[in-house]
């Protein structure tokens, strides 16, 4: 059986450069993910740092970059559970909590060109190495990067992002 992973893929009218922009700089990813999103120089081997909090400082959370292809591919290992993902999970076991933490995925960016004239370029997200399909993680990254992509495409293609106070 192979590894659980998952896979969105959205067309978004812009070109490659623009959405890989959009991905790494901080600015851009301000705008769509707010204050916490990830923060690197993108070099390979790089650490990503995310805050857990609006208000706190940019955290080592053992996140590397595996792939940096400007306007192609972005890749980087993701962080393993948190301790506030335990409450947000409604973990009760300590053993349960302690096994899940031991999970260490992935994630990628692929951006090319659309077959079709006219779409823009094809952005499909791939989120994998996941032990099992009922894994806390990838529960959470299927809502999780649903949302992103599209607030992601909503600016890219000029539109107005809702941000609640």
């Amino acid at each position: 059986m192979s590894e659980p992973e998952f896979v969105y893929v959205i067309y978004v009218q812009t070109t490659a450069q623009r959405l890989y922009e959009a991905l790494t700089d901080p600015e851009f990813v301000k705008v769509y993910m707010g204050d916490t999103g990830p923060r690197s120089t993108w070099e390979v081997g790089a650490p990503v740092l995310w805050k857990s909090e609006p208000e706190g400082e940019f955290e080592e959370l053992g996140q590397r970059v595996l792939e940096a292809v400007p306007g192609r591919r972005l890749a980087y290992t993701w962080h393993t559970l948190q301790p506030r993902h335990r409450e947000m999970f409604a973990w009760t076991s300590d053993e349960e909590f302690e096994e899940a933490r031991r999970e260490r995925s992935r994630v990628a960016f692929d951006i090319e060109q659309a077959e079709v004239h006219g779409l823009g370029v094809k952005l499909t997200i791939t989120h994998d190495g996941f032990r099992s399909p009922e894994s806390r993680m990838l529960q959470g990254v299927r809502e999780g990067w649903v949302m992103i992509a599209s607030a992601l495409k909503t600016m890219l293609e000029g539109g107005r992002l809702v941000h609640e106070d």
